[in-house]
């Protein structure tokens, strides 16, 4: 039986109750971060720990940040479900918690957040998924609103265009400005290789700054890679010589086809692949140093 984590105490998932005037459930008021754990640690947890604070504190959340006590946390979780030798993900949900009064803006006096952390085995047709590549569909819907740039809850918009995509035979949706330019995924950002060069969208273009973007630009800068943040437009991407998607859970997932129309071969390529080995690289590395830690 599963095992969640809800302010402050293991419950079982059946018996985890949110009150009905939960803010996150009645206005999305909140915040989530998804987190990749391997088998023996949770990686990038300081990174994701610091986003979700950034975001906490902009919109007026109180929320503690203590990675040494959020690994304890999550290390007994993946171990209640057994999940800990697995690889697994997990999402930590905070809300401005609940408001009796049904006020649309928030109470002068805050009440206390709601924390919920949630552990899953991971979807086991990602590796395959890395090893193949997917396709994604453009949407043409306009600009995403996400003025502060933070994790929200209110996914909607994801969540619709992502339903789209797969009605056109693709795994992930492309989010295209007004300008014609690619903004982010539904659930990932965007990477184009075009001689040797790295290039992503900038976070001036209001695409949400992922934690695995993050880290792959690090990445490729340390391989000695030209890494340029810069506007991708459409016809940009669709020339490349290979294209990736990067998130939490999917790593580094090579991007083969969009709108049906292949990129570069239309199979993985040569340097995503050198990408996805480093990438593991740099996990196994951060979990050796912090083992010793």
């Amino acid at each position: 039986m599963a095992v969640v984590y809800l302010n402050g105490r293991f419950v079982q998932a059946e018996r985890a109750k949110v009150s009905a005037f939960d803010r996150g459930l009645n206005y999305g008021d909140g915040l989530f971060e998804t987190i990749r754990a391997y088998p023996g640690w949770v990686f990038a947890l300081k990174r994701h720990l610091g986003r979700l604070k950034k975001g906490a504190d902009q919109i007026g959340i109180p929320f503690e940040d203590d990675a040494g006590k959020w690994r304890r946390v999550m290390g007994e979780l993946l171990q209640r479900n057994r999940l800990q030798a697995v690889d697994a993900s997990l999402r930590l949900t905070v809300t401005r918690g609940s408001d009796v009064l049904g006020s649309l803006l928030p109470p002068d006096a805050p009440p206390s957040p709601t924390l919920l952390l949630v552990a899953r085995p991971l979807d086991t047709g990602i590796a395959e998924r890395q090893r193949v590549g997917v396709g994604a569909a453009t949407v043409h819907w306009g600009d995403p609103f996400n003025p502060l740039q933070i994790k929200s809850l209110d996914y909607l918009y994801n969540m619709l265009a992502t339903a789209q995509a797969k009605r056109e035979g693709a795994q992930e949706a492309l989010f295209v400005g007004r300008d014609g330019n690619i903004i982010e995924g539904a659930t990932s950002n965007v990477f184009v290789i075009s001689q040797g060069t790295l290039t992503t969208p900038p976070e001036s273009c209001g695409l949400l700054p992922g934690i695995t973007r993050e880290v792959v630009i690090e990445l490729a800068k340390r391989e000695g890679l030209t890494v340029h943040e810069a506007p991708v437009p459409l016809g940009a991407l669709l020339s490349a010589d290979e294209t990736f998607l990067t998130g939490s859970l999917k790593e580094i997932m090579p991007l083969i086809s969009v709108d049906s129309r292949k990129i570069g071969s239309g199979d993985p390529g040569p340097m995503t692949h050198h990408l996805q080995r480093q990438y593991r690289a740099v996990v196994e590395e951060e979990q050796i140093q912090g083992m010793r830690s």
